[in-house]
């Protein structure tokens, strides 16, 4: 665990952005958990409920692509802290939300706060490498599913508390809070840090649609084009479908297959935090030892095993203790793949083209993610429920040795090139 104490104690720029990740990523647990047990509570109805769920990922979908665009074309420490100042802005009319005659706000704030999410995470993916030495990329980047793991674990916990006692304006509050603090914190780290060594895009280029065009054309033909873009972006796309899968019939799945009760249920979603929270320990221990390309690959195989097993248990065993111990230990591999595959994708895209590479590879996971959860929630009372839950282990099982191969493959036949430095 030195290296990864060495980064947060001696890298003060990176030490604030994580703490700013950590705050706004928690206040937006505590809203999401928070909104979703209010707006259930004020329409009592499950519909109105998934609506939100389908109204935060459209935005991936429609805009992930494009706000790589301007986070390649702004400085992207001035975007990070624009953007999350809007983000808290966004967030005032809810605070008008008094009933079911309000609902348009929640769902027009919902779709607005996940669109200029967006430009701030494309920043963010782009402006990392930025601060971190290429050699610390897998450390930082378990250090930040860290992050995920204990706003879930902590935003879980406080959501379903503060919208019982207060209510949405209770959770908004909060959030608005995370928001102001993240924003401030973002605004310490020196102006200027991680500006582009040319000054950003030529000034002379033409601007507005066009040129927004042309530099959207740019970065998705370089995901296409560039042999190791193209085989994190079929990951990408092949993992989130069997995620959509799952993200659907989880519930059924535990309840009504598993036989879970409502504490049950909600104690599956915790073990399942706290084991990617130890996983992500291990990795940023031991990531000088490992090399990106295999983190994701024999991850993703390791996780496709365990997944496949948690689907496929209840046809042998009885009981909620294997789905524990199952959510559990799957947390390791999650942790392993998701560092590498953040690592490689940074290391991989050129440094004027990050935004852009991870906006476009985004894009194609969301829409691959709303495409499996249609599938499945349209096949499951035909095909049954098990059978489409087991999907997302066998989706990578074959994924991972499919990427490491055509990452090994590509390593192999490139030649090196001064825009993608430091490959493992």
């Amino acid at each position: 665990m030195g290296t990864a104490w060495n980064l947060i104690v001696r890298n003060r720029n990176y030490r604030l952005l994580l703490s700013a990740s950590l705050i706004s990523l928690s206040g937006d647990w505590i809203f999401s958990i928070g909104m979703m047990f209010s707006v259930y509570a004020l329409t009592g109805s499950a519909l109105a409920s998934g609506a939100i769920v389908f109204t935060a990922l459209l935005p991936h979908f429609l805009l992930g692509s494009v706000a790589g665009v301007f986070a390649d074309r702004w400085d992207r420490r001035t975007t990070m802290v624009v953007a999350n100042a809007s983000l808290a802005v966004s967030l005032l009319p809810m605070l008008f939300v008094q009933g079911t005659g309000q609902l348009w706000i929640v769902y027009l704030t919902v779709a607005a706060q996940n669109s200029i999410t967006q430009l701030f995470t494309s920043a963010e993916a782009a402006f990392v490498p930025t601060i971190v030495p290429s050699d610390q990329l897998v450390v930082a980047n378990a250090l930040n599913g860290q992050n995920n793991q204990v706003s879930r674990l902590v935003g879980s916990a406080l959501g379903g508390l503060l919208a019982l006692a207060g209510g949405i304006i209770t959770v908004t509050l909060v959030n608005i809070a995370s928001y102001a603090v993240a924003t401030a914190l973002i605004a310490w780290i020196p102006a200027g840090t991680g500006a582009r060594q040319d000054g950003g895009t030529e000034p002379g280029t033409s601007g507005g649609m066009r040129r927004t065009w042309r530099e959207w054309v740019d970065g998705v033909r370089l995901c296409g084009r560039d042999a190791d873009l193209s085989a994190l972006l079929t990951y990408r796309v092949m993992s989130r479908f069997g995620e959509g899968v799952l993200s659907a019939l989880f519930a059924p799945f535990v309840i009504g297959v598993i036989g879970a009760s409502g504490a049950e249920f909600g104690a599956v979603n915790g073990i399942q935090a706290v084991g990617g929270l130890v996983g992500g320990v291990a990795i940023a221990a031991f990531a000088a030892r490992m090399k990106p390309a295999e983190l994701l690959g024999y991850g993703a195989m390791v996780f496709g095993v365990f997944a496949l097993l948690f689907a496929l248990y209840p046809l042998a065993l009885p009981g909620m203790w294997p789905a524990f111990a199952l959510l559990a230990i799957v947390g390791l591999p999650l942790a392993a793949l998701n560092a590498g595959f953040f690592t490689l994708l940074q290391l991989r895209a050129p440094e004027d083209y990050r935004g852009r590479v991870f906006g476009a590879i985004s894009a194609a996971a969301a829409a691959a993610t709303l495409l499996g959860t249609v599938v499945a929630s349209t096949l499951a009372t035909t095909v049954g429920v098990l059978p489409l839950v087991a999907v997302q282990g066998v989706i990578h099982i074959v994924a991972g040795p499919l990427v490491l191969a055509r990452l090994r493959r590509a390593a192999a036949a490139a030649a090196p090139v001064a825009t993608t430095a430091g490959r493992p």
